[in-house]
């Protein structure tokens, strides 16, 4: 017997959980899944526009992580501020629709709904359903580059903007709980020329029904009508996002000069802090006890959520500068690394189980993929990159006779 899921099943707890970038319409009835061994591409696309003013092709970069539509196919946003949604293979199109502006944050799934919301660099904010119809659209007025997350308990949309705004808007409509302005970053007092562009880290949704906010050198936690509950000052910049530990009733982040940071959820009291010797700008992810990090020399740790002590650490594996560690299904730590390809990594030791190669003999073929991978419990996983190619990675089955 299948059981509905509730509201509370449909929280995430960092980045890139499933909660926000895949979709499960039905339960999968395949074979298991070999998760622990290297996936095969089996599909892939370019994506490009013609310009008739330069008559040419001209590649589409794919910044924002895709959206996993379990057995059905995927959802991209690319940076001519065009949606698709294509079959798992990538060789059919259902349909496509265009938004105002460049796709830089990654799309986020309202389950409750079955619809995709959608933030561009313009500062656009569009529901659209799973035919590519837009459901409602807003214009916030400031460039939106952090994945907004929801709150499932309160049917609110937090959006992280740039010009250091946060606002919430209502799921079913787009219309405006709250708007505040965030803390702004240190070298906005001395004009600094990159100081609008803040924050990037994607606002939290905690176990209690509120968010979790990093900005400047700053972290607040909200209610759900945009007032504060508390204010921790970190005296070092935030790029990556937080992740919540349920099970301590915690939030982790990582600063910028290297501090990983665990504080208590309902008062924003620092309870733990680890110096992991390296900047910190990519996002961590949680499976299980441990939450995983990663750092600009390209170390991947395995923290103790109990303990807060650092169980493993490993070379090669962290992901890319402002990308993310996501989970399989069977709750190892996958990210694309500096290298280009997709790594994972065993949760509960850090060994190294995969990497993938996206070499295919393609004239002109950048084989580097960028984006967070997204990992569909049916065996499929999805990666872009900024040169317009998208892959589909297909994991091994159990055969039909029940042996490898």
């Amino acid at each position: 017997m299948v059981t509905e899921p509730t509201r509370h099943s449909f929280l995430s707890t960092f980045r890139h959980d499933a909660a926000k970038s895949v979709l499960v319409l039905r339960p999968s009835t395949g074979p298991a899944v070999r998760w622990h061994k290297e996936p095969a591409i089996c599909g892939y696309r370019k994506l490009s526009h013609r310009s008739d003013k330069l008559d040419k092709d001209i590649q589409v970069p794919i910044c924002a992580a895709a959206i996993a539509v379990s057995d059905v196919g995927v959802i991209i946003g690319g940076y001519d501020g065009r949606v698709r949604f294509f079959n798992c293979g990538l060789d059919k199109i259902y349909w496509e629709t265009r938004l105002e502006s460049a796709i830089y944050a990654s799309p986020v799934v309202d389950q409750a709904r079955r619809t995709v919301l959608i933030a561009t660099i313009g500062g656009q904010i569009a529901c659209v359903d799973l035919r590519g119809n837009i459901v409602w659209t807003v214009r916030i007025g400031s460039p939106v580059y952090a994945t907004p997350t929801i709150l499932p308990a309160s049917d609110l949309l937090v959006v992280a903007a740039f010009q250091s705004r946060c606002l919430g808007l209502t799921l079913t409509s787009g219309e405006c709980v709250f708007d505040r302005q965030l803390p702004k970053p240190w070298q906005a007092a001395l004009g600094g020329s990159a100081a609008h562009r803040d924050p990037y880290a994607s606002p939290l949704a905690t176990s209690q029904g509120d968010t979790v906010l990093c900005c400047a050198e700053d972290v607040l936690c909200l209610a759900p009508d945009g007032m504060e509950r508390w204010h921790c000052r970190t005296d070092s910049a935030i790029r990556a996002s937080p992740a919540a530990l349920h099970s301590t009733q915690e939030v982790t982040l990582g600063t910028v000069d290297g501090r990983c940071l665990f504080l208590d959820a309902a008062t924003g009291r620092i309870c733990a802090e680890i110096a992991l010797g390296a900047k910190i700008t990519a996002s961590p992810a949680v499976s299980g006890s441990i939450v995983a990090y990663g750092t600009s020399q390209e170390e991947a740790l395995g923290i103790n959520i109990a303990s807060h002590a650092i169980e493993w650490r490993v070379l090669h594996g962290a992901p890319r500068d402002h990308s993310s560690f996501s989970v399989t299904p069977d709750g190892n730590f996958v990210a694309t690394t500096s290298s280009g390809n997709v790594v994972c990594r065993s949760a509960k030791d850090g060994r190294f189980l995969w990497e993938t190669s996206q070499l295919l003999g393609l004239a002109e073929h950048d084989p580097t993929v960028d984006t967070t991978p997204i990992v569909d419990p049916s065996g499929s996983m999805y990666c872009g990159s900024y040169s317009g190619m998208i892959y589909h990675f297909q994991f091994q089955r159990e055969d039909t006779q029940g042996s490898w």
